[in-house]
């Protein structure tokens, strides 16, 4: 009994201590005064101190509001802002600080801000601060209660010089916004608290950490009474609780507490993503000071020679490409609700990863990614070889700044180490974040430098992989790669196997030492849709897709569209599934990241996914059909061509990409149906094991191809017998040719492989000849006659298709 009213009683003051936080934030959502500011004179004239007679809504942009310059035409390669504007601009607004609030020290948060925030309180400059990634913590001071005069100047100019091309400063399909988003609240801090708790967790035996600064700015020492409570989210069960004592002197107080944790405690994965909620409360006697609350968990990441291994199991990183889609905005979203809608629809499709290229989203991403169980790589910055020189011939490559590569830039410099640092201090604890590099293929940059940054983050914070870009090189840090060449070695991804599925890149991935992942893989763009135009209501807008149309409506294709649309986007998904097995059937590949399942707007309209910007299916494919080459268990064909006579035999190999959590213990199954359903040929293999995080081979197929007496397409099933995994291909069957020697006369066609006399005698009388020319030329004579489709888009990428 006694035990009981003591659980209770702590629940009493831990639900009071969650009454108590809530009391000490004020939001600062609302209608604020403001003015642009183009000619840059608010400093100077001290508008800190004025009155302005425009109003705005924050959370929101100056795009939103429409202020700033009105524009008309079509951007060049991109969507179009309706409203731009660079510069500062400055928000005012009347705050009351409650008399509960006496002797607490203010802190104010803006979630996002694109770039710099600068705050006046009553007039007076208190902080500035200029992260990307990162809230902006402005530190008010003590303010008296009642009123105060709230100001703050915003500037959304080049603050550091990373250029206008990396995915977190951008026009490309994130806008360069002017305003703040997300949380806007002011905050009031006891003399005890917290600075930054941060969770550690090993999943072997299974046991926590958590590790902070305690800060005391109280007059004398305090005894304080930290109380400890790990419940499983969702069911609320309470797992484990504790009670420890730590004396607080003056100032800065180091926290290191350390707990191994009950039997059954779940692990966290993609697969199983299982979280926790920890409730940390300091308080003495007399009063509760400080409650924080951390969604978490268990989970480790390390690596194989060859895997990333999560808990010490290999996974395989089905990703994806995140460029700030958000037409409707111009801004990443901060809410949760939206992050886990577009990760359902990852795993939807099959994914299990994301990619955030040159850019790290808002906190709401980093939730969403934990409870749908989605692994995040995060970035800062984008800065390569063409971005730093002026680009004459094509203006709207060139890159604001000419910025210099990483190394030998001091003002990119600085800003990317700040905001490696800012990223692990406010999104460390998400198991989701599971891999960290500074940017996209920085090849312009000094790799020794950029590796000389990373270190000390890996030695101080285990909890993810790092390395120091994607492409370009690898370094001793490195701990993964992303790329798509290795040196010495080969390319990591490409179509190699010309019209077969019978290869692999395992020469060029088993020769690496860490895990590798394949590049931004895909890229093969789809029409444009002419519906998707209304559905840009937003501060974006279509009006290159308009231009587009118009250039249709002029050639008289415009009423084809959907005919178009389809049958781009039926080559689209054959060219996905084509690369996408290939990284399966290598053995020793980490994972893919694909560019992308959803369209980029930017840098020429990559109209490369099966998804549209919103996220919106195309109707190219469906999830299901998606998921039957791109999931944690895949079969997979090698076959050595497409093509097949019906005096062969068909002959292939199976094999069976298995990702899952636990080893299977099945057979194979194959069939080839024709294209009425009607099953040609059939066979199985015997029930074997197959290993967590492999690729192996299971077994042939030859089958017998005469009873084809037409030409006709044919389906080749391969599942996995007892389970509704199964993935198809497409093979083409033909008679076989005649063999006499003789040319064969069809009908009215005359069929021949040479320009002889007979060939030329019937041209020249205007009847119908088939030349079948494959034998009267060579390798170094002729041009193999293949169809491959445009890469990216042909505005970025001009020159190809001849």
């Amino acid at each position: 009994m006694k035990l009981s009213k003591t659980i209770s009683l702590t629940l009493l003051s831990l639900t009071l201590g969650s009454y108590l936080h809530a009391q000490d934030i004020q939001s600062l959502a609302g209608t604020w005064q403001f003015s642009l500011d183009p000619a840059d004179q608010g400093m100077k004239e001290n508008w800190q101190d004025r009155s302005f007679d425009k109003t705005i809504a924050l959370p929101g942009t100056t795009d939103e509001a429409q202020y700033g310059e009105k524009t008309s035409g079509s951007d060049f390669g991109i969507l179009t802002r309706a409203y731009k504007y660079y510069g500062p601009a400055w928000y005012s607004r009347e705050i009351e600080i409650p008399s509960e609030w006496n002797g607490k020290r203010i802190r104010m948060e803006l979630e996002r801000v694109l770039w710099e925030s600068r705050v006046f309180v009553d007039g007076k400059e208190v902080s500035v601060q200029d992260a990307l990634s990162t809230p902006h913590y402005h530190d008010l001071g003590y303010l008296s209660p009642g009123k105060h005069r709230l100001t703050i100047r915003i500037n959304n100019d080049l603050i550091y010089n990373i250029g206008d091309k990396g995915h977190v400063y951008t026009e490309y399909t994130q806008s360069i916004w002017n305003g703040a988003v997300g949380r806007l609240q002011l905050k009031a801090i006891e003399p005890v608290h917290f600075s930054n708790p941060q969770v550690f967790t090993k999943v072997s035996p299974c046991s926590l950490q958590l590790m902070d600064t305690l800060m005391n700015t109280s007059p004398k020492k305090v005894d304080a009474h930290i109380t400890w409570q790990l419940t499983e989210r969702g069911s609320g069960t309470v797992v484990f609780t504790e009670t420890t004592e730590q004396p607080l002197q003056k100032g800065a107080n180091v926290l290191n507490f350390k707990a191994s944790m009950p039997q059954g405690i779940k692990l966290w994965n993609d697969v199983t993503p299982h979280l926790y909620q920890l409730k940390v409360t300091i308080r003495d006697k007399k009063k509760i000071y400080d409650t924080r609350e951390i969604e978490f968990g268990f989970r480790e990441v390390t690596t194989s020679k060859s895997k990333i291994l999560i808990n010490g199991k290999p996974v395989f990183l089905r990703g994806n490409l995140d460029c700030v889609h958000f037409p409707l905005t111009g801004y990443p979203s901060c809410k949760v609700e939206d992050w886990e809608k577009i990760f359902r629809i990852y795993k939807d499709y099959g994914l299990n990863h994301v990619r955030f290229h040159s850019w790290c989203p808002p906190k709401a991403a980093f939730i969403a990614a934990d409870r749908i169980g989605i692994y995040i790589q995060a970035e800062t910055i984008w800065i390569d070889w063409w971005m730093s020189v002026e680009q004459k011939e094509r203006k709207e490559m060139d890159t604001k700044g000419h910025p210099q590569g990483l190394g030998k830039n001091p003002s990119a410099d600085r800003y990317v180490q700040q905001e490696l640092t800012r990223m692990i201090d406010a999104y460390g604890n998400h198991p989701s974040f599971i891999m960290q590099c500074i940017g996209n293929e920085l090849g312009n940059s000094d790799f020794e430098v950029m590796e000389s940054w990373m270190k000390p983050l890996k030695e101080k914070d285990s909890r993810r992989l790092y390395a120091t870009s994607t492409a370009r090189k690898i370094m001793p840090l490195d701990q993964y790669m992303v790329t798509h060449y290795m040196d010495g070695l080969g390319g990591t991804r490409g179509l190699r196997g010309g019209a077969s599925t019978a290869w692999d890149f395992e020469d060029v991935y088993s020769c690496s030492d860490i895990p590798i992942l394949s590049h931004e893989i895909g890229q093969w763009p789809v029409y444009p849709k002419w519906e998707e135009i209304k559905k840009y209501t937003g501060v974006l807008k279509a009006r290159n897709f308009e231009e587009f149309r118009e250039q249709a409506r002029k050639n008289r294709i415009e009423e084809q569209n959907e005919e178009f649309v389809a049958a781009s986007g039926a080559l689209n998904q054959i060219m996905y599934k084509y690369e996408i097995e290939s990284f399966l059937r290598t053995p020793s590949c980490a994972g893919i990241q694909l560019l992308s399942m959803q369209d980029y707007q930017g840098q020429g309209e990559a109209l490369i996914g099966w998804l549209d910007v919103f996220y919106d299916s195309k109707g190219i494919t469906t999830p299901e059909q998606f998921r039957a080459h791109h999931d944690t268990t895949v079969p997979l064909l090698r076959m050595p061509k497409y093509v097949w006579e019906n005096n062969e035999p068909f002959t292939a190999e199976m094999q069976l990409a298995h990702y899952g959590t636990e080893d299977l213990q099945e057979g194979l199954y194959w069939k080839i149906k024709d294209e009425n359903s009607n099953l040609v040929a059939s066979g199985k293999t015997a029930s074997r094991r197959w290993p967590i995080g492999t690729s192996e081979l299971g077994g042939k197929i030859n089958c017998d191809l005469s009873s084809i007496s037409a030409a006709q397409k044919l389906t080749v099933e391969v599942g996995l017998q007892g389970r509704p995994i199964v993935n198809r291909w497409n093979i083409w069957v033909y008679p076989s040719a005649k063999s006499s020697g003789k040319p064969v006369v069809a009908e009215d066609v005359y069929v021949t492989d040479r320009m002889d006399a007979e060939c030329l005698k019937r041209l020249e009388k205007g009847e119908k000849v088939l030349l079948q020319a494959s034998a009267l030329g060579t390798e170094e004579t002729c041009d193999k006659i293949s169809f491959y489709p445009l890469y990216w888009s042909l505005t970025f990428f001009p020159g190809q298709g001849k």
